[in-house]
């Protein structure tokens, strides 16, 4: 039987991400814009406008919303597995979550605080799943996920939309996306805003960005 170790897992995981990164890198990484929005990652406005500003083919917009959670909840799982050598016991699973959570309370408390349960919740469900499955059977379970959802996200941009993902989109994709994907959804169906103005603010800097294209 084959078995694999925690860090031979995390590392085939981070290859695959690191291909995804190097191919976005290559396309775009000469737009001034995408240079701008590294430095701006909690910049909940221009974040906002750029997520709403992009056109997205609605196969793959669902396929992006419906494939982000399998992909969080088995990132989770295989981190209950990884101990780091400190003398303080610490759940690099939970260190992950929390981290999220904060990124999220800090450009707005209260939408901040509905969306940093997506990681709280899947947290201690994968936790319960780890315990259940052990590591022979969830490292199995967490790079079959992977492998897939990654390829389908990839394939979408490319099969679907015909545009590669941007470096632009990196920070919603691996920090600001599924709390930008809540704030949509709170603003469309409750006419949410995280203040007064928000709203009035995204849509000119939306139109900026449209302008920027245009030009």
């Amino acid at each position: 039987t084959f078995s694999a170790s925690p860090l031979l897992v995390w590392c085939v995981l981070a290859c695959l991400v690191y291909f995804e990164l190097r191919l976005a890198w290559s396309w775009r990484w000469s737009s001034m814009e995408a240079k701008r929005r590294w430095r701006g990652v909690l910049d909940l406005e221009a974040q906002f406008a750029f997520f709403r500003s992009q056109p997205r083919h609605p196969v793959n917009a669902a396929a992006h919303a419906l494939l982000a959670g399998p992909i969080l909840f088995t990132n989770l799982l295989v981190l209950h597995f990884l101990l780091l050598p400190l003398p303080l016991p610490l759940d690099p699973a939970l260190a992950l979550a929390l981290a999220y959570a904060a990124s999220y309370l800090a450009v707005d408390r209260r939408a901040g605080a509905l969306a940093g349960q997506l990681f709280l919740g899947p947290w201690a469900a994968s936790r319960a799943l780890a315990a259940r499955l052990g590591f022979a059977l969830s490292w199995k379970l967490v790079l079959a996920t992977q492998l897939f959802c990654r390829t389908w996200q990839f394939l979408g941009h490319g099969l679907i939309e015909k545009r590669g993902p941007t470096v632009r989109e990196l920070p919603e994709v691996f920090l600001m996306e599924p709390f930008l994907i809540v704030l949509q959804i709170l603003n469309k169906l409750f006419g949410y805003e995280p203040y007064p103005g928000f709203s009035k603010n995204v849509d000119k800097k939306m139109e900026e960005l449209k302008q920027r294209k245009i030009n």
